[in-house]
């Protein structure tokens, strides 16, 4: 009874196994959608079906071993069957089909590690062929750069020739091949964009480098691809590959400094906060400024552009409004049709700054020496944060 009963358990777990194979997922390397990601896909396929080949004709062969040489009725118990030991022709033969084989899928898996490491030689893809925005000096015959950094738990995005740095989430412009810099900056993280690219290891003191390109605009998903400690499992990051008419107001909006609060520039607003608070409005946003830039903690990690925050240790938060998620993706903030739901935008950000440790335990801003619990917050006070944060954009 107890094995009938463990049977049944055995095929109720097919189908939640089966449940798993979902080839449509956001993060599903089987849906190519660049060029790398292609040719990665297609090596993968051509590995199952030699592998599969294999273990048809192994498992045949056993199979019909099994039934050709089974015990028969008719055979005397008393008297074994021939036996024989080794077969040349045989072993020989084997030996030849796995030099074969191997043949067979090293040499396109050695072509593929070649085209993945050489950048391609793309004239059409450098800034000075199709970007009409300003560029740093020398330029216009690089492609677009892009330095990418690993933190505990989060990536940062550098754009060297455009002048921007955004946090957990980046735009690249559709058809184009776009380098990136990878760089760990405190343990080995892995950078790995499933539909467009494969995973490559981001390691402290070591400069790699990978190249995408993808024709397909979309928001694509992004993840650390090696265990970084507590949080790993939530480091997460995003995607936008634009047209070239997007990308460039993309650049252009993110070049742009968020306006204070109270109709100011930064430098009177931040001045007339420490000594004449009196002089500003009273309002959520204000308020929510003035605890951001005057508690301490939160400009010594962040940076909000043409503002004194220049903190490195925690994302930009120049344009953090602008973003579709939050915690390094883990928290969403994007709409059926790919629009910001700013309501739950609002919510997250004032749960990301009230509970961050249990959202994404580990994570520095609450557990640096000078983190957020040395700091009491109010929930009014940590809503206006958060109304301050969503003003950004």
């Amino acid at each position: 009874m107890l094995g009938i009963s463990t049977k049944r358990l055995s095929w109720l777990g097919v189908p939640l196994l089966l449940s798993g194979c979902n080839f449509q997922a956001r993060q599903s390397f089987v849906d190519p959608k660049g060029i790398v990601a292609q040719d990665q896909y297609d090596l993968f396929l051509l590995t199952v079906w030699v592998t599969a080949a294999i273990f048809a004709l192994v498992g045949g062969a056993l199979l019909w071993t099994v039934w050709r040489y089974r015990e028969k009725k008719t055979d005397d118990p008393n008297t074994l069957p021939s036996q024989s030991h080794g077969n040349p022709l045989i072993e020989i033969g084997l030996i030849g089909v796995s030099v074969a084989l191997l043949v067979v899928i090293a040499i396109p898996t050695l072509r593929l590690i070649w085209f993945t490491n050489d950048m391609p030689n793309d004239p059409e893809s450098n800034l000075g062929s199709w970007f009409d925005g300003e560029t740093a000096e020398g330029s216009d015959e690089e492609p677009l750069i892009i330095l990418a950094k690993g933190w505990q738990w989060w990536f940062s995005f550098e754009y060297p020739q455009l002048g921007i740095t955004t946090g957990n989430e980046f735009a690249i412009p559709a058809g184009k091949t776009v380098r990136i810099e990878l760089r760990g900056e405190d343990v080995i993280h892995s950078f790995w964009l499933p539909k467009i690219a494969g995973k490559v290891d981001m390691i402290p003191g070591r400069n790699n480098n990978m190249w995408i390109r993808t024709d397909e605009p979309g928001y694509y998903y992004g993840q650390c691809a090696e265990y970084c400690g507590e949080a790993h499992a939530y480091m997460q990051f995003r995607t936008e590959v634009l047209s070239e008419e997007e990308f460039e107001k993309w650049v252009a909006e993110r070049r742009e400094t968020p306006k204070p609060p109270a109709g100011k520039d930064w430098n009177e607003f931040i001045s007339l906060s420490a000594s004449a608070p009196e002089e500003l409005p009273d309002t959520d946003i204000v308020q929510g400024a003035r605890h951001f830039f005057g508690k301490g903690t939160c400009v010594q990690c962040h940076t909000i552009d043409g503002t004194f925050a220049a903190g490195k240790l925690g994302p930009n938060l120049t344009h953090v409004a602008d973003n579709r998620s939050l915690a390094a993706g883990w928290m969403e903030n994007i709409n059926p049709d790919g629009s910001i739901n700013r309501e739950q935008q609002l919510e997250n950000l004032y749960e990301w700054v009230r509970n961050s440790e249990h959202i994404k335990p580990g994570n520095l801003m609450y557990y640096d020496p000078n983190g957020l619990q040395n700091v009491e917050l109010s929930d009014q006070e940590v809503h206006q944060i958060a109304v301050f944060l969503q003003s950004l954009r």
